[in-house]
């Protein structure tokens, strides 16, 4: 291993280059994809990851990966990269001429002239989340310090699904927050209708929907400019004495929102 401490190292420090500001998932993945083909004297490398669903699907791959096989593996769910993340270990075979456990894409990957096959899962925390598979077009397999590499480099892939993990997250807290201070600012409508019109909660939360459902209106939106003061209800049967139309509304809370 060390002919390639040197070249180990280099792509681990290009790899990691990779992760700035404006990071891009498919850009770091195609160059691992690209080293991994570099550092490991294979012919091509091909990255699979998983959906919400737990479907592999093609994620990255290197310039010598062929188109024929980038969708037959995980759609017929056969191949050495679908058995990888489904065990999460790795699996090889080192001729594929005498392979018969992914007749399919065997086949596909046979026919363009690759003739080894080695897989590797992408795991976080233990878990496969993917995996990358690396073709040789002559038969062998990798010793026991290259697959040690090769795993390493195939697990700087759970790099991008922890991105993903952690921006889906945001979203949900952001959606959460959103949707708790529009609870709170329509129950702070209704205690002020409730008051001003001398009817029950259940009563004011009608007049604030009803409101909302003829200027076709957002119902937070309604609520905001009651609390406010904005928006003045004259009772629960009339709109006369509102100064505010719906659209003003909106472009209120817009401008709102544009103001740091």
């Amino acid at each position: 291993m060390d002919s390639l401490d040197r070249p180990a190292r280099e792509a681990f420090v290009l790899l990691s280059g990779r992760l700035v500001a404006d990071f891009d998932p498919k850009d770091y993945l195609d160059t691992l994809a690209q080293l991994s083909v570099k550092l490991l004297d294979v012919s091509a490398s091909g990255v699979l990851l998983a959906d919400r669903r737990g479907t592999l699907c093609p994620a990255a791959a290197s310039s010598g990966w062929p188109r024929a096989v980038e969708r037959p593996e995980p759609l017929a769910g056969d191949g050495p990269g679908v058995e990888a993340y489904r065990n999460g270990t790795a699996v090889w075979s080192s001729d594929l001429a005498t392979e018969d456990r992914w007749p399919t894409f065997t086949t596909a990957v046979r026919t363009v002239g690759f003739s080894a096959v080695h897989a590797l899962p992408i795991r976080v925390r233990e878990e496969a989340v993917g995996a990358m598979s690396l073709l040789s077009e002559q038969p062998g397999k990798l010793d026991a310090e290259a697959a040690e590499l090769a795993q390493a480099l195939a697990d700087q892939a759970a790099i991008v699904v922890l991105n993903e993990w952690v921006n889906r997250s945001a979203a949900v807290i952001v959606q959460l927050q959103h949707a708790l201070d529009s609870r709170i600012i329509i129950e702070q409508a209704k205690g002020v209708l409730a008051e001003r019109l001398r009817v029950t909660a259940g009563d004011a939360f009608s007049v604030l929907r009803g409101y909302a459902r003829r200027h076709r209106t957002k119902l937070s939106l309604v609520a905001g400019a009651v609390v406010r003061g904005e928006l003045r209800i004259a009772s629960r049967y009339s709109d006369r004495t509102d100064p505010r139309p719906a659209d003003a509304l909106a472009a209120t809370a817009r401008s709102r929102d544009a103001t740091p």
